[in-house]
């Protein structure tokens, strides 16, 4: 039997959205999806293939879903207790957070649709359980920066976003 360092995905999920709250960040389902499945890979290739909490992850359009958290969080955040992880544990996911968390959702979105282990196992025309041996193996997020870093999504679609210049003003006396 493998070694699993929490108990569960919501454990995890839940320890994110308590540290967000300490750190008064809002986070939303999808990047907390994404920090999920990052913290899952990063420490399976870290640990020698154990797993953080035990899960299925599915390949969508938007990533790699927990599909269980997805049906669950559809309405909103249900009450859960404070949830305690040891402290291992814990310095693991606070690292996780400090590397991914303050990303950009569309960046965030970007290291992970544009990895080669998405890739190779996503298929618009189904949905699939992801074999996380293998995805961990073929994932390396390479750069969280990506080339289109000056691309932001507004309310109306994408945006290119400059630096701010000043307009010049002719002073007439």
């Amino acid at each position: 039997m493998p070694k699993i360092a929490a108990p569960s995905a919501f454990d995890v999920a839940y320890w994110f959205l308590q540290f967000a709250d300490k750190k008064q960040f809002f986070i939303e389902d999808e990047k907390l999806h994404h920090l999920l499945f990052l913290a899952q890979i990063i420490y399976m290739q870290r640990h020698g293939n154990e797993l953080l909490f035990p899960s299925m992850f599915l390949a969508t359009e938007k990533g790699f879903l927990e599909p269980n958290l997805l049906k669950v969080f559809a309405n909103g955040h249900p009450y859960m207790p404070h949830i305690k992880i040891d402290d291992k544990t814990a310095a693991f996911l606070e690292q996780i957070w400090n590397k991914y968390a303050n990303l950009p959702l569309i960046d965030l979105r970007n290291t992970v649709l544009q990895s080669k282990a998405f890739q190779s196992c996503y298929d618009k025309k189904n949905l699939m359980a992801v074999d996380m041996q293998q995805i961990a193996q073929l994932f390396t997020p390479e750069n969280t920066k990506t080339p289109h870093d000056r691309i932001r999504m507004s309310q109306h679609g994408p945006v290119v976003v400059s630096q701010w210049q000043p307009r010049k003003v002719n002073k007439k006396d």
